[in-house]
């Protein structure tokens, strides 16, 4: 089968930014293994390059973004779509809710192409969180105009892929209320995880708690370093690493400045940008996994940390716990309660009985985000 895929893909894979980049990633890299041909136009790039990298059955289509803004990526959505109509694809997937997925899926409805659109998140709940972190006419602006876009796109698909049963209540609520006048067909396929992570094993004997998040409000990471300051003050002989890709700046200046003011600074550490190599090795330097994110539709890092057998304490949030189950392979608390995170989070580092139950189970339920077996699905969806 031609397979067309559309959205972020990463420019190296020895560093793989998270969310689209990484489950695009991982479903080429599935389809090619199991003999599909496969071409990626990845969504244009300020200073990037128009080029197209050939490596046996996968094809790469990248293009410049010749604005200043993302937003205007969208003028090259018409020299995409020349290219992708050239092809006479079995399928285009679209990823993403964004304009630029909209107009590629639009487009490419419009040709008579089979079109997929993956819905990587909601962007209305994304950018309503932001706003009540933050109230801005930025903030209102992006709100308004992202919501439109991506509703607009909902009532146009035909057939989606959601990562959780979140979104798909989340979408049944949208119809109910009136927010989206077309309910379209929804299929729950989770977003899977490198294969590699199966093969890993975290350190039991560490104590080390590692945090994994785009560097930005809605990973909630001074929340962390508030509840890890609570666990040093137990008296709990622990260090906190976070990494993460720099997504706020202004977030970043926040979070270094709170870990400097902390009487236990010398044990936090905050790394941008890690490659995957290195990513690889926190996993199994690390006893347990933290993140109190305000807002996920799944969290690709959850499935990631319990398949090397890290617990997780998290917060109840979204999608998180379809993927985390209280109880069994983490601990889940409100979003800004740091004190009940802090107890969870030192329950397992005390307790080992706990803590290797908790990581047996953590492994047990990680096993359906193969990317293979969901690839499997996927393709079997193209072929209806």
């Amino acid at each position: 089968m031609n397979i067309v895929q559309v959205g972020s893909y990463p420019l190296s894979a020895a560093c793989i930014r998270g969310g689209v980049e990484s489950s695009v990633y991982g479903l080429v890299q599935a389809f090619i293994r199991a003999g599909h041909s496969v071409d990626v136009f990845d969504f244009p790039r300020i200073e990037g390059t128009d080029t197209t990298d050939i490596d046996g059955l996968l094809t790469i289509h990248r293009y410049a973004n010749k604005g200043r803004h993302n937003q205007d990526a969208v003028q090259r959505s018409e020299d995409m779509l020349q290219e992708i109509v050239a092809l006479h694809p079995d399928v285009v997937h679209v990823h993403g809710t964004g304009e630029m997925s909209s107009t590629i899926y639009k487009a490419a409805k419009n040709v008579g192409l089979s079109a997929v659109l993956t819905v990587h998140g909601l962007l209305h709940e994304e950018k309503k969180q932001a706003f009540r972190r933050k109230p801005s006419l930025k903030h209102l602006y992006q709100l308004l105009v992202q919501t439109r876009t991506e509703r607009n796109l909902l009532n146009a698909a035909h057939r989606i892929i959601v990562d959780t049963p979140y979104v798909e209540r989340m979408l049944i609520r949208y119809h109910r209320k009136g927010k989206i006048a077309h309910l379209p067909e929804i299929h729950i396929i989770p977003q899977g995880i490198n294969a590699v992570y199966y093969g890993l094993s975290c350190n039991s004997e560490s104590q080390t708690i590692l945090s994994v998040g785009a560097i930005s409000p809605r990973k909630g990471h001074i929340y962390t370093v508030k509840m890890f300051e609570q666990l040093r003050a137990k008296g709990l002989a622990v260090r906190l690493r976070i990494i993460g890709s720099l997504a706020d700046s202004k977030y970043y200046a926040m979070l270094s400045q709170t870990i400097k003011d902390s009487p236990y600074k010398a044990d936090i550490s905050l790394e941008t940008n890690v490659g995957q190599d290195e990513l690889l090795r926190a996993y199994q330097s690390a006893r347990l996994f933290v993140l109190h994110t305000q807002e996920e539709s799944q969290g690709i890092v959850f499935a990631e940390a319990m398949a090397v057998g890290l617990p997780v304490v998290a917060t109840q949030v979204g999608g998180v716990p379809d993927v985390v189950e209280h109880g069994s392979s983490g601990y889940l608390c409100a979003f800004g309660d740091t004190h009940t995170m802090a107890d969870k989070a030192a329950e397992l580092l005390t307790d080992n009985e706990r803590w290797t139950a908790f990581s047996n189970r953590a492994r047990e339920a990680s096993s359906k985000y193969n990317w293979d077996h969901i690839a499997e699905q996927i393709f079997a969806l193209y072929k209806v």
